[in-house]
């Protein structure tokens, strides 16, 4: 199935793993072959921005198990990896 950007943005993307919600899609990258090579998660704000960011979410294509209708559902170990700190400190859900 064929989805347009916009549509990808009104997604929500989920961690099969840990069942957290880690944000909406917000920009894609595409390859010279115009195939898209991953989806990037801006981080959450701190201080309604005052603050900064959280490290942004590199989501590569083949680390997408499912695009459904209201959300894309992800599965990676480097993802796993990378988010544990952040899991711990609260920031998202505890596992």
């Amino acid at each position: 199935m064929n989805y347009t950007l916009s549509e990808l943005k009104s997604k929500e993307v989920i961690d099969l793993k840990s069942g957290a919600m880690l944000g909406r899609v917000d920009d894609v990258e595409i390859g010279e072959d115009s195939s898209v090579q991953s989806m990037i998660v801006y981080g959450r704000p701190k201080l309604f921005g005052f603050l900064g960011r959280d490290q942004d979410l590199v989501i590569d294509y083949k680390d997408i198990s499912l695009i459904g209708r209201d959300a894309i559902l992800i599965s990676s170990d480097f993802l796993y990896d990378r988010t544990i700190d952040t899991y711990n400190k609260g920031k998202f859900l505890s596992k």
